[in-house]
């Protein structure tokens, strides 16, 4: 069984402190982008982790660039098929490497969240002498907060814990705002 990894870009961070602790908010595959893979270029189907996240959602972990040998940083709290892409929250734990993830990204210096996922089913078609390859199911295993990206247009859209309704810190948020109630 191979697992595959794709990333995406962090940007617009927000940082919020409530009674649920912290939070990472981002686009972890977007919907209109392909990624170059060399042997082909591949794009996800909106409906590419619809089963995960039915089945297991809350489930999923977020690790540190995909370390598998040490304990999550947090685990998904909400997912939300948006027409960017797929939108997770994580709850990031109350412990010291997760704090350090959360200040990376908050400063910029993490740069991508990378979905770690087994293909199940893919559409594939030849596009100007390439081939092309849309995945239309697979299983999302885990997402990693990375240092870099394969997907630009995914990233991290808040690490919350300032007011997301001033427009002067927050204007790229508005349209995330349900996700930002406190």
């Amino acid at each position: 069984m191979t697992i595959e990894t794709r990333t995406v870009e962090l940007e617009y961070l927000e940082l919020r402190d409530d009674d649920d602790g912290h939070h990472l908010i981002g686009i972890v595959a977007p919907w209109h982008t392909t990624f170059d893979a060399g042997e082909y270029v591949e794009a996800f189907a909106r409906t590419v982790f619809d089963k995960s996240i039915a089945e297991r959602g809350l489930k999923i972990p977020l690790l540190e660039q995909h370390d598998r040998n040490r304990h999550p940083v947090g685990m998904a709290a909400s997912w939300e098929n948006t027409a960017d892409g797929l939108l997770a929250d994580f709850r990031l734990a109350n412990t010291s490497r997760a704090d350090e993830s959360r200040q990376l990204a908050a400063e910029g210096m993490v740069t991508g969240l990378s979905v770690a996922f087994q293909p199940v089913r893919n559409k594939t078609e030849t596009r100007d002498g390439r081939r092309h390859v849309t995945r239309v199911e697979a299983r999302l295993d885990q997402v990693g907060l990375v240092t870099a990206a394969a997907y630009g247009e995914a990233k991290v859209l808040a690490v919350r814990s300032y007011d997301p309704d001033d427009p002067d810190v927050a204007p790229r948020l508005a349209r995330w705002r349900h996700l930002l109630a406190t």
